[in-house]
């Protein structure tokens, strides 16, 4: 399979996307090309809804009958509405037309399972960010607080801090809003905590599984997001509702206090996010739908 990679010229390319994924594509056999021409497969990055793309490309994609392969990171919550593939700039828009009549597979990020969408539209999640070696039972039990939760203002994200504050029995590292931190200073205000907390703006869960999962626990938000594997509760993460419930503090309450119960949760959680967000696995995923949507041979 000959692959262009179809990104924005006016912004730096993905560094979390194709470059990702590229080692594990070439060690199967496949090859990366210069020239859109040159290609049997596009690999079209729709992250960004503001930057332009070569428009020679554009015009080559719009009138040639290729298959092509969508990958949208667009960060759209339970609070938009806004379904995907919009909102698209115009250039997005061409294409998108002239995919609806050809060989397509669409891989996006925050799909919600409430919706309906084209049978050739998958889940995707960013791989792994960032990691540390995994933690002893001590080294995560003795920390100081129970739970650090750093992220910017939402009232989504207010009404979780609120209702740990009024609960008063776990202790909390709380940020929500304010000056945006170094990552330094971020990952080090979590490694003071047991547990940390990842919720969306707007419904939907942000990055921070993919940077902090073996940092800490993990407590995700309730959501109707569809993952390609979803984590499970009481066994590698603890999900809570927005606001949490009262069953939901206690449950924390009774986990930060069991070494061994908050350890189980802890190494079940790296495990899973090792196996299921490493770049080999999404870049495999990958190419294992494209070959049974029949373009990947």
């Amino acid at each position: 399979m000959k692959i262009f990679l179809l990104s924005p010229e006016s912004v730096p390319m993905n560094q979390v996307l194709f470059p990702t994924f590229e080692k594990t594509f070439k060690e199967k056999g496949h090859e990366f090309v210069s020239r859109i021409e040159d290609c049997d497969v596009v690999f079209f990055d729709l992250h960004s809804r503001v930057a332009e793309y070569n428009e020679d490309d554009i015009e080559w994609l719009s009138h040639c009958v290729i298959p092509v392969v969508t990958f949208d990171e667009w960060d759209r919550g339970n609070m938009s509405n806004e379904v995907w593939p919009f909102p698209l700039t115009e250039q997005q828009r061409l294409v998108d037309v002239f995919i609806g009549t050809v060989q397509g597979v669409h891989f996006c990020r925050l799909m919600d399972k409430k919706q309906s969408y084209l049978k050739n539209v998958f889940p995707y999640e960013k791989p792994i960010l960032f990691e540390e070696p995994l933690l002893t039972t001590d080294e995560l039990f003795n920390r100081e607080y129970d739970i650090c939760y750093i992220a910017n203002q939402s009232p989504s994200r207010d009404a979780i801090a609120k209702a740990l504050l009024e609960d008063g029995r776990l202790k909390c590292d709380i940020l929500i809003g304010g000056k945006k931190l170094e990552f330094s200073d971020f990952l080090n205000r979590h490694k003071n905590a047991k547990l940390f907390i990842s919720s969306g703006a707007g419904g939907f869960t942000d990055e921070r599984v993919q940077c902090l999962f073996s940092v800490a626990g993990i407590i995700r938000e309730r959501s109707n997001q569809l993952l390609l594997h979803d984590f499970i509760h009481q066994e590698n993460c603890l999900r809570i509702d927005n606001p949490p419930t009262k069953q939901d503090l206690d449950n924390i309450f009774d986990v930060v206090n069991d070494k061994e119960r908050l350890y189980e949760i802890y190494k079940n959680g790296y495990d899973f996010v090792k196996k299921y967000y490493s770049k080999e696995y999404m870049a495999t995923y990958i190419l294992e739908t494209l070959k049974k949507e029949g373009i990947c041979l």
